[in-house]
């Protein structure tokens, strides 16, 4: 008996069967992630498109994190800037506020009438009490409590990275180490005290001109950066900028430093108002007074009450200029880091659209259409259906059924 095989006819409906579940996994998987491949070479002449379009959408990915990173910077140094301007003025409008109609001290004005004279006299020539009235007290209290916290800003943070120190952003810019206070109290003896040598003691202009000063070549007495505290690289003036890499072609610049004129100024001139040296205004002398008398505390210069109030007045008056002129650069400092911020915000916008625009040419390439698929697994579903029971029914074919 001879028999009819059938086993080709089988091999070729496996193959087939096999074929359609491959099309029918793929599909489903199209359909579970909404690619059309997990593979890049499963996109055929598309890889290259997809390729580019993913590098350049990373490469803005990378971009627009600096930015942000930037950004979050800015929004620090602008807090610490704006709260230390808020505290310095309070500072400025104390000042402003403070009277300078009296020498601000307790006890009472001596007079001096001099004898070899027919004349009765009443030239003031100090006061018989060194110690500070209420008013001037608040003022340098007030001058104590900020000038601290007005330091730890100019130290603001984030992580390692001290935020004011330009470039060299892991040295902390400003320490309160006491050098200021030392050399502002020597100032102060100096320009009281009339009986040191003409080379020592200080006019008010000299003391006004140490004060604004900040290289020896243009004072010998001036205030340096390195006598306020600051870093030797920011007292160098050796400090490198900082920048935010935006794009391939452009960085901008973030630079606010600790040490910029406007800090400098009011930390000086907070120094000056606190120091415990500044008080009395006037000559103190016990009583009764006779003329030669040593002082019990000396005041500002001058041989009167008034010129004493007259020369304390004119270094305060400066001071209060300093300062407000101080306050308006700081606003100058505002407006340069605000300026940059919006300048990093408009090229991220661009950077968020150019990565829109890439998204959809990846989609575009990348994602299947589900409805499609949804029609196409249909479809095979169908088919394969179709072939499971061809095959069944074959299988139950032979020679002899077909005789």
């Amino acid at each position: 008996m001879t028999g009819v095989s059938t086993l080709g006819q089988a091999l070729t409906r496996i193959n087939l069967i096999n074929d359609q579940n491959i099309q029918l996994n793929n599909l489903t998987t199209q359909l579970a992630t909404g690619k059309i491949t997990q593979r890049f070479s499963g996109l055929d002449n598309n890889i290259l498109a997809s390729k580019r379009a993913r590098a350049d959408f990373q490469s803005l990915d990378t971009y627009i994190n600096n930015i942000k990173n930037a950004d979050r910077r800015i929004n620090q140094m602008l807090d610490a800037i704006e709260e230390f301007q808020a505290q310095a003025e309070n500072f400025a409008n104390s000042l402003v506020q403070f009277s300078q109609e009296s020498a601000h001290q307790k006890g009472d004005v001596i007079y001096y009438d001099d004898p070899l004279t027919t004349t009765v006299e009443i030239t003031q020539v100090g006061m018989n009490d060194s110690e500070a009235d209420i008013d001037l007290k608040t003022m340098q209290d007030l001058a104590s409590n900020i000038f601290n916290f007005m330091g730890d800003l100019l130290n603001v943070q984030e992580g390692d990275v001290y935020l004011l120190g330009g470039a060299d952003s892991l040295t902390q810019p400003y320490n309160n180490n006491g050098t200021l206070d030392s050399a502002v109290s020597t100032l102060i003896t100096n320009w009281k005290d009339e009986t040191l040598p003409a080379a020592t003691n200080l006019t008010s202009d000299e003391l006004i001109s140490a004060l604004r000063s900040r290289n020896v070549s243009d004072d010998p007495y001036a205030v340096t950066d390195t006598i306020v505290g600051y870093s030797a690289a920011l007292s160098a003036g050796n400090v490198g900028d900082v920048f935010i890499r935006v794009d391939e072609r452009i960085e901008v610049k973030y630079t606010a430093l600790a040490n910029e004129r406007a800090f400098r100024d009011i930390m000086v001139a907070a120094s000056f108002i606190k120091n415990e040296n500044l008080p009395p205004i006037a000559d103190a002398y016990a009583e009764p007074y006779t003329p030669g008398d040593p002082t019990l505390a000396d005041g500002a210069p001058g041989a009167t009450l008034g010129d004493m109030k007259d020369n304390f007045y004119q270094v305060f008056n400066e001071l209060v200029g300093m300062v407000n002129n101080a306050l308006d650069d700081i606003d100058t400092i505002r407006f340069r880091l605000e300026s940059a911020r919006a300048r990093i915000e408009e090229v991220r916008r661009t950077h968020i659209a150019d990565q829109n625009a890439l998204q959809n040419t990846i989609d575009d390439v990348e994602n299947a259409d589900i409805n499609d698929v949804a029609v196409k697994i249909n479809m095979l579903q169908i088919q394969l259906d179709a072939s499971y029971r061809v095959t069944a029914s074959v299988q139950q074919l032979s020679l002899v059924n077909f005789l």
